[in-house]
């Protein structure tokens, strides 16, 4: 991170006589308790100014983000520092519905600019996408993010999920498109999602791996009641650096499994199972300076009978769903499952 006495000798400068210092930028803060921005209007040419020599320049780890006429226009339109604990609640803001993008440039960090999310609280009626970097004046590309909820499902309409589990991002700069109210906490902070275990019956969470990040397998255990039914699943979306680069998703229960191992793309890829296992695992391979986000969720369905007791069963066949293009091998079980990209 640079320091407060660096970011002093850096200026920027317009042609209308404005001028400010990268540190006057960094600490134009709402309050000292918000990473809220206060951002500084350029209505002419601007130019960046230092007496710091070329190899101090060089050494610079931060990034100035610069917005669009468009965005600097719309009061509905945040950016955030992640440089403290935090409560983000848009509707405090009057911002509905609301653009926030979240920096992050910390790199004293492992991994490197990571943040957690904490504390989610969402109304029913409102909606939330998540998408790394930042945005531009154009539409995203459908099905791009790496989380929403409402969560885009293969089977049904999106269904909204009261409880999202804890997550944490390592990205320089990433945002949500909100409607409607509700909130967060967010740090500076890397949360290890493995060995974890789900909150809630019906619940959702994000597992990632960035860019910076070792490779490694995480395991989630899921809270479950075997009296009852339901459903798995997962949306996966990143890019690798090779096609060799997968992806792989695993649902046990004991003795029994069913995985998927797809190559991540630039529009998520679905998959679910209709059973809730013990845990959930997600690896990958050839995954060295690649990144992807595997947003998982768990629903509970209707309680079993309790007199339903089948005679002369035969494993259930194996039904599989495909949408779109997809690189994926399937290993199941006696699992009825179901897969596709959005497009």
């Amino acid at each position: 991170m640079d320091s407060n006495d660096t970011l002093s000798r850096i200026y920027v400068k317009t042609d209308n006589n404005q001028i400010k210092s990268l540190y006057d930028l960094k600490t134009a803060k709402d309050t000292v308790a918000s990473g809220l921005l206060t951002p500084f209007k350029v209505q002419s040419t601007a130019y960046i100014s230092s007496d710091l020599n070329d190899d101090q320049m060089s050494a610079l780890r931060g990034f100035l983000y610069i917005t669009t006429a468009k965005q600097s226009n719309d009061f509905n339109f945040k950016v955030y520092d992640i440089d403290l604990v935090q409560i983000v609640r848009p509707s405090l803001l009057i911002c509905d519905p609301c653009t926030m993008v979240f920096l992050n440039t910390n790199e004293n960090m492992v991994p490197v600019q990571s943040s957690t999310i904490t504390t989610w609280r969402q109304s029913a009626d409102s909606t939330v996408k998540m998408y790394k970097g930042y945005p531009t004046d154009e539409e995203e590309v459908n099905s791009s993010q790496i989380f929403a909820n409402p969560i885009q499902t293969i089977t049904d309409p999106p269904r909204f999920i009261q409880n999202v589990e804890k997550f944490s991002v390592s990205l320089g700069a990433f945002y949500f498109k909100t409607t409607s109210d509700f909130y967060f906490a967010i740090s500076p902070f890397y949360l290890n999602p493995d060995l974890s275990s789900t909150t809630a019956y019906t619940t959702t969470g994000l597992i990632t791996k960035s860019v910076s990040q070792t490779p490694k397998k995480v395991t989630i255990d899921c809270l479950r009641d075997t009296r009852y039914n339901g459903t798995m699943g997962v949306n996966i979306i990143g890019s690798m650096p090779t096609r060799d680069g997968k992806v792989t998703v695993r649902e046990n229960d004991g003795l029994q499994s069913t995985e998927i191992n797809v190559a991540p793309a630039n529009q998520i890829f679905g998959w679910l199972t209709y059973k809730i296992g013990q845990n959930l695992t997600v690896s990958s391979e050839s995954s060295t300076n690649g990144e992807f986000f595997v947003q998982y969720y768990i629903i509970q369905g209707d309680q079993i009978s309790s007199t339903f007791a089948p005679t002369n069963a035969t494993s259930p066949s194996v039904e599989t769903t495909t949408k779109g293009a997809g690189i994926l091998n399937l290993v199941v079980s006696i699992l009825t499952l179901v897969l596709g990209s959005f497009v």
